[in-house]
């Protein structure tokens, strides 16, 4: 046998596929679109803008990293659970490969288009160099970083990936895994625990300018290390844990018995009670974990502004950029339920027998909308008033209605900046909305629809972030048509469809 025989047929398989070309192509052409956009506003604002280069460097690389955190998660996490899922695990160990073998190739698949779009995006990047502001070694100590960021993403989503079944939880286990990898990180590294920050893939990211590496050159070299080494880490386990399976065969936990023998007496009745409310909301009911996470989220963004209030009237002007990511995560999770019923019901054939039945596209929908909203409605209303709350208050104190100053005291475009940051409340509501309808209509069309969630988080959320001219409520707005309409369509399409063959079935 070959040397890594499932990594070589990989490689030749994505060089004859078209999707490898047009993945570069796509990634180059965002990058420049931003680069263009960017210059034009710097050239508009005429010569006396300084550091134009460093400015734009900063930007690409944010969007980047961000870009690269999601193609880990969306691309590799389910790349082992559908292995298992459809039982086709235990066929590859019949003959003579390992572990390692198994999960290198898997890791070549999924990450190869990945990293020819970053490899895209680096040309870019070094057009930053030529307006100045920006140093060569700067340049390649970020690359270098965003690559071992990739790895590290890639290889903690393959990891959870090797523990899960469902496409599902395996995509938010490595959403929490790197988020609370990241975090407790770079909380260490924020206080002082130089050596637990080492294995975050952060820390070569922000140690990366020129400014990092001259204070800090040693930790740079040495944290990208660690963090390098914890990817294979991560890329054994997950060997080990495959082999492991498919030797001692699937074993139940007993605490994991133990729990779910006291929780299926009441989640049967439970479930029971919403088969008369709707069908689909009856199949789909099963989010208690997720309730969880999302609750968690919101109380941790209302804690952030309830401690953002004790830094004054500027801190809670930021606020929208302090809870930013809490908003995004939750966007991510509600994009992965909006678009799960479509993908698994295709996968399992579910959807051929719904469009038998005389269930119309309204009452499915319906049913969707009805678990977002036991879901999220609640903990998004929460996260929302304490924003505005948040926001008001931070208005009144800066306005002096708290002091003797009066209302003339403060600055009129400081109030203009408190206006403007109202803004984060309907746009997030039409996100919402917007990754509802085109999460649901990417998850019925594509024809991969593991992929529906990561694509609807980059179409809907980080693409419009590039185009500040153009209102979000307006692009929300257009996707929420378009998945609406194109919803209906295949979904009638296909009811039409089955509903000819039907009486050939019996």
């Amino acid at each position: 046998m070959s040397f890594l025989p499932i990594v070589q047929r990989e490689l030749r398989v994505s060089a004859r596929r078209k999707s490898t070309y047009y993945a570069r192509g796509a990634a180059a052409l965002l990058g420049i679109a931003i680069g263009f956009f960017y210059m034009l506003m710097f050239a508009i604002a005429g010569p006396s803008s300084s550091g134009i280069g460093h400015y734009m460097f900063t930007i690409l690389s944010w969007y980047a990293l961000l870009t690269t955190l999601l193609a880990g998660v969306f691309l590799a996490s389910d790349c082992l659970s559908e292995e298992r899922r459809e039982g086709t695990l235990g066929l590859l160990f019949l003959t003579d490969l390992k572990g390692h073998d198994v999960v290198l190739g898997k890791f070549v698949a999924v990450s190869l288009n990945a990293f020819y779009g970053l490899l895209a995006v680096f040309p870019v990047l070094a057009l930053c160099l030529l307006t100045g502001g920006v140093a060569g070694a700067e340049f390649w100590r970020t690359c270098l970083a965003l690559l071992n960021l990739l790895f590290f993403s890639v290889t903690a989503a393959m990891l959870i990936s090797s523990f899960c079944q469902s496409s599902t939880r395996a995509m938010a286990g490595s959403i929490v895994l790197l988020v609370i990898w990241l975090a407790l990180t770079g909380l260490a590294s924020f206080t002082g625990l130089d050596y637990v920050g080492k294995i975050s893939p952060f820390e070569p990211f922000f140690l990366a300018s020129d400014a990092g590496y001259f204070r800090k050159a040693r930790a740079f070299w040495e944290s990208l290390a660690v963090s390098h080494l914890t990817g294979w880490l991560f890329l054994g386990w997950a060997g080990w844990r495959l082999r492991a399976f498919v030797d001692k065969g699937k074993t139940s936990i007993a605490w994991t018995s133990v729990f779910t023998r006291n929780l299926i007496g009441s989640s049967a009745v439970r479930r029971a009670r919403l088969l008369d409310v709707n069908p689909v909301l009856w199949l789909l009911d099963d989010s208690r974990r997720l309730r969880w996470v999302v609750w968690l989220l919101a109380l941790a963004a209302v804690a952030v502004l309830i401690l953002l209030e004790e830094s004054g009237p500027m801190g809670l002007a930021l606020s929208g950029y302090a809870v930013w990511p809490f908003y995004f995560l939750l966007k991510v999770f509600f994009a992965i339920q909006a678009c799960r019923f479509f993908a698994e019901a295709r996968r399992t054939g579910a959807l051929e027998l719904l469009c038998c039945t005389p269930l119309t596209m309204r009452a499915v929908v319906a049913g969707q909308w009805m678990l977002l909203r036991r879901v999220f409605l609640w903990p998004l209303i929460i996260l929302l008033a304490a924003h505005v709350a948040a926001l008001v208050y931070s208005i009144s104190k800066g306005a002096g209605f708290f002091g003797n100053t009066g209302p003339s005291a403060f600055p009129l475009g400081i109030f203009f900046y408190y206006c403007l940051s109202f803004k984060v409340i309907p746009n997030s509501v039409a996100d919402f909305f917007a990754i509802g309808w085109f999460g649901m209509w990417l998850g019925l069309s594509l024809q991969r629809p593991n992929m529906a969630a990561g694509l609807t988080i980059l179409i809907v959320v980080i693409l419009p972030m590039i185009a500040l001219c153009v209102p979000t409520l307006a692009i929300d707005a257009i996707f929420i048509v378009i998945g609406w309409v194109k919803l209906s369509e295949d979904f009638r399409l296909r009811q039409a469809q089955w509903s000819i063959r039907k009486p050939n079935t019996f």
